[in-house]
């Protein structure tokens, strides 16, 4: 299960790996920025956000765009869209995401894939309907954390490393300063007027490359913003398939 939560999880962390079934932990160690994340993308021919050759800064300094991508972390709260994941082996998959900062996520993939993702605020859960288990790790192991924490926790952490503009999109890449959650994840958001309202900056996607250079791409469709999102769908129960099992004994 969790080789396929390597795959699931990088819609914002990629590279889960285990040793066991019990044991589950990140191998997400990438030194690499938006140069790298092209030359991983262009290397699997896959179908995906086009990415910034150069970082266009259009006379904004780096500092004003990470106050701007700082912004957006603000004012954003809920986002609910359709998400396409375009895995490292090329292989697609489809589903729904809905988003409640800070700290709550979920990916409900559709069939044939068997999991469902869940971020609760403090755990990110994952069921695999085929193997009928759950697993769960940390948020602040993952790099979900950056997608999921409050505005002022990526400012004080430094977790912004990189800013710029290209085809109209802002792109921010994020990675943990005190490497608890390895890797880097860079966010592409639709910001084709930096004086617009930071709460109608729509999410387009996002890029995540694990230890091995490979890449895994999200995009987002049919975004919609600020809609109330019922508290339980970022509630998963550990014996959810226990009454399952339980009819075939």
């Amino acid at each position: 299960m969790l080789t396929t939560l390597a795959t699931a999880l990088a819609a914002l962390s990629t590279g889960w790996s285990t040793s066991d079934a019990d044991s589950v932990t990140l191998d997400t160690r990438a030194d690499t920025g938006l140069a790298i994340v092209q030359e991983e993308q262009e290397a699997q021919e896959a179908e995906t956000l086009p990415p910034p050759e150069t970082v266009e800064q259009s006379g904004r300094s780096e500092a004003v765009e990470r106050a701007r991508a700082l912004e957006i972390f603000a004012a954003v709260e809920t986002l609910e869209a359709r998400f396409r994941q375009v895995n490292p082996d090329g292989s697609v998959n489809e589903g729904d995401i809905a988003l409640s900062r800070p700290g709550r996520v979920r990916f409900a993939y559709d069939a044939p894939s068997p999991l469902l993702i869940v971020a609760d605020g403090s755990t990110v859960a994952i069921a695999d309907s085929a193997l009928e288990t759950v697993d769960r790790a940390p948020i602040r192991s993952t790099p979900l954390r950056w997608l999921l924490a409050p505005a002022e926790e990526l400012e004080s952490s430094g977790a912004i490393v990189e800013a710029g503009r290209y085809d109209n999109q802002l792109y921010v890449t994020l990675e943990d300063p005190e490497g608890e959650a390895e890797g880097r994840v860079t966010l592409v958001f639709a910001d084709a007027d930096p004086a617009a309202p930071a709460n109608a900056v729509a999410l387009n996607g996002w890029y995540a490359v694990d230890a091995m250079g490979s890449l895994t791409q999200v995009t987002l469709d049919d975004v919609r913003l600020g809609q109330r999102v019922d508290p339980r769908r970022f509630v998963l129960d550990d014996d959810m398939f226990s009454s399952r099992r339980r009819g075939r004994r």
